[in-house]
Protein backbone atom coordinates (compact mmCIF):
# COMPACT_ATOMS: atom_id res chain seq x y z
CA UNK A 1 0.00 0.00 0.00
CA UNK A 2 1.55 3.21 -1.00
CA UNK A 3 2.67 6.07 1.80
CA UNK A 4 -0.48 8.83 2.57
CA UNK A 5 1.00 11.73 1.08
CA UNK A 6 1.79 14.80 3.18
CA UNK A 7 -1.79 17.06 3.55
CA UNK A 8 0.13 20.48 1.77
CA UNK A 9 -1.21 19.30 -1.01
CA UNK A 10 -4.69 19.90 -1.73
CA UNK A 11 -6.96 16.89 -3.69
CA UNK A 12 -6.85 19.20 -6.77
CA UNK A 13 -3.49 19.45 -6.53
CA UNK A 14 -2.84 16.02 -6.72
CA UNK A 15 -4.59 15.38 -9.08
CA UNK A 16 -3.21 18.03 -11.16
CA UNK A 17 0.07 16.81 -10.63
CA UNK A 18 -0.27 13.52 -11.12
CA UNK A 19 -1.73 14.10 -14.56
CA UNK A 20 0.75 15.95 -15.30
CA UNK A 21 3.66 13.76 -13.91
CA UNK A 22 1.96 11.07 -16.12
CA UNK A 23 2.75 12.67 -19.30
CA UNK A 24 6.15 13.22 -18.25
CA UNK A 25 6.86 9.97 -17.70
CA UNK A 26 4.18 7.26 -19.09
CA UNK A 27 3.69 4.35 -18.21
CA UNK A 28 5.82 1.75 -20.32
CA UNK A 29 3.51 -1.64 -21.60
CA UNK A 30 7.31 -3.02 -23.10
CA UNK A 31 9.30 -2.77 -20.45
CA UNK A 32 6.02 -3.56 -17.68
CA UNK A 33 7.06 -0.09 -16.37
CA UNK A 34 4.70 1.85 -13.92
CA UNK A 35 3.92 5.80 -15.02
CA UNK A 36 4.93 8.54 -12.71
CA UNK A 37 1.66 8.34 -11.13
CA UNK A 38 1.50 5.34 -10.45
CA UNK A 39 0.71 5.50 -6.55
CA UNK A 40 3.86 4.80 -5.08
CA UNK A 41 6.21 7.13 -7.12
CA UNK A 42 2.93 10.02 -7.02
CA UNK A 43 3.45 9.76 -3.29
CA UNK A 44 7.27 10.22 -3.10
CA UNK A 45 6.44 13.25 -5.86
CA UNK A 46 4.19 14.80 -3.30
CA UNK A 47 6.18 14.10 -0.52
CA UNK A 48 9.57 15.05 -1.71
CA UNK A 49 7.86 18.34 -3.13
CA UNK A 50 5.86 19.40 -0.35
CA UNK A 51 8.64 22.09 0.48
CA UNK A 52 8.01 23.41 -3.11
CA UNK A 53 4.75 23.73 -2.83
CA UNK A 54 4.26 27.42 -2.13
CA UNK A 55 6.31 27.79 -5.69
CA UNK A 56 3.96 25.47 -7.59
CA UNK A 57 0.62 26.67 -6.09
CA UNK A 58 -0.06 29.10 -9.44
CA UNK A 59 0.87 26.08 -11.74
CA UNK A 60 -1.40 23.73 -10.16
CA UNK A 61 -3.88 25.65 -10.03
CA UNK A 62 -3.67 26.27 -13.78
CA UNK A 63 -3.74 22.98 -14.40
CA UNK A 64 -6.12 22.15 -12.19
CA UNK A 65 -9.56 20.84 -14.00
CA UNK A 66 -8.08 20.01 -16.72
CA UNK A 67 -7.66 16.83 -18.83
CA UNK A 68 -3.57 16.87 -19.00
CA UNK A 69 -2.67 15.43 -22.67
CA UNK A 70 0.38 16.17 -24.37
CA UNK A 71 -1.17 19.79 -25.47
CA UNK A 72 -1.86 21.16 -22.05
CA UNK A 73 1.12 19.60 -21.11
CA UNK A 74 3.18 21.81 -23.78
CA UNK A 75 1.01 24.84 -22.79
CA UNK A 76 1.89 24.25 -19.34
CA UNK A 77 5.76 24.44 -19.93
CA UNK A 78 5.35 27.65 -22.02
CA UNK A 79 3.45 29.25 -19.55
CA UNK A 80 5.04 27.84 -16.33
CA UNK A 81 8.81 27.25 -17.20
CA UNK A 82 10.35 27.55 -14.47
CA UNK A 83 7.74 25.57 -12.73
CA UNK A 84 7.31 22.74 -14.95
CA UNK A 85 11.50 22.44 -14.89
CA UNK A 86 11.20 21.79 -11.21
CA UNK A 87 8.43 19.43 -11.74
CA UNK A 88 10.10 17.60 -14.36
CA UNK A 89 13.46 17.12 -12.26
CA UNK A 90 11.47 16.28 -9.21
CA UNK A 91 9.47 13.78 -10.95
CA UNK A 92 12.51 12.26 -12.54
CA UNK A 93 14.18 11.92 -9.21
CA UNK A 94 11.44 10.31 -7.67
CA UNK A 95 10.87 7.91 -10.28
CA UNK A 96 14.26 6.94 -10.35
CA UNK A 97 14.05 6.01 -6.63
CA UNK A 98 11.71 3.60 -7.23
CA UNK A 99 12.76 -0.23 -6.58
CA UNK A 100 11.04 -1.34 -9.87
CA UNK A 101 12.79 1.03 -11.96
CA UNK A 102 16.16 0.28 -10.59
CA UNK A 103 15.36 -3.64 -11.00
CA UNK A 104 14.65 -3.04 -14.65
CA UNK A 105 18.00 -0.63 -14.71
CA UNK A 106 20.35 -3.97 -13.21
CA UNK A 107 20.84 -1.51 -10.65
CA UNK A 108 21.10 -2.65 -6.89
CA UNK A 109 18.28 -1.18 -5.04
CA UNK A 110 20.57 -0.69 -1.95
CA UNK A 111 23.00 2.08 -1.04
CA UNK A 112 26.31 2.31 -2.39
CA UNK A 113 28.04 1.73 0.82
CA UNK A 114 28.95 -0.30 2.74
CA UNK A 115 29.64 -2.79 0.49
CA UNK A 116 30.54 0.06 -2.93
CA UNK A 117 30.69 -0.38 -6.24
CA UNK A 118 33.95 -2.03 -8.00
CA UNK A 119 35.36 0.72 -10.36
CA UNK A 120 37.52 -0.46 -13.12
CA UNK A 121 41.25 0.63 -12.55
CA UNK A 122 42.15 3.90 -14.65
CA UNK A 123 45.05 4.69 -17.18
CA UNK A 124 45.88 7.94 -15.76
CA UNK A 125 48.56 8.19 -18.15
CA UNK A 126 45.78 9.63 -20.98
CA UNK A 127 45.79 12.67 -18.69
CA UNK A 128 49.61 13.56 -19.60
CA UNK A 129 49.18 15.81 -22.62
CA UNK A 130 46.18 17.45 -21.01
CA UNK A 131 48.72 17.92 -18.12
CA UNK A 132 51.63 19.10 -20.55
CA UNK A 133 49.38 21.39 -21.88
CA UNK A 134 49.57 23.85 -19.20
CA UNK A 135 46.78 26.59 -18.62
CA UNK A 136 44.76 27.42 -20.80
CA UNK A 137 43.07 30.14 -18.94
CA UNK A 138 43.62 33.86 -17.43
CA UNK A 139 43.99 33.99 -14.15
CA UNK A 140 42.18 36.83 -12.57
CA UNK A 141 44.38 38.84 -10.06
Amino acid sequence: MPPEPPASFSADEQAALGALVAQIIPASQHFGQPAADDPDILADILTTGAALRDTLVTALAWLSGQTVDAGVAAEFRQSFPAQAELIQTLTVQCYCRDARVMRALNIDVRPPFPTGYTQEPNDFALLDPVRQRGEIYRKLP
